[in-house]
């Protein structure tokens, strides 16, 4: 006999999710549901490593 449990997704809604996304300049940005992004500029492309660090850092963010 195998049981299971059923799981039930919990929405965190203490810290921030933010994404990082290709852009069509070619380079990398985050961004999240709260606002917040990386500096858009067409002068200075982030580096996927660059967007991902600054995404990590605002989600160790706590919401307000």
């Amino acid at each position: 006999m195998t049981t299971t449990t059923a799981r039930r997704s919990r929405t965190d809604l203490a810290h921030h999710h933010p994404r990082v996304c290709r852009t069509e300049l070619g380079g990398w940005t985050w961004e999240c549901a709260c606002g917040g992004a990386s500096a858009r500029s067409r002068t200075t492309r982030l580096t996927w490593h660059q967007a991902f660090v600054g995404a990590l850092i605002h989600s160790a963010s706590i919401c307000p």
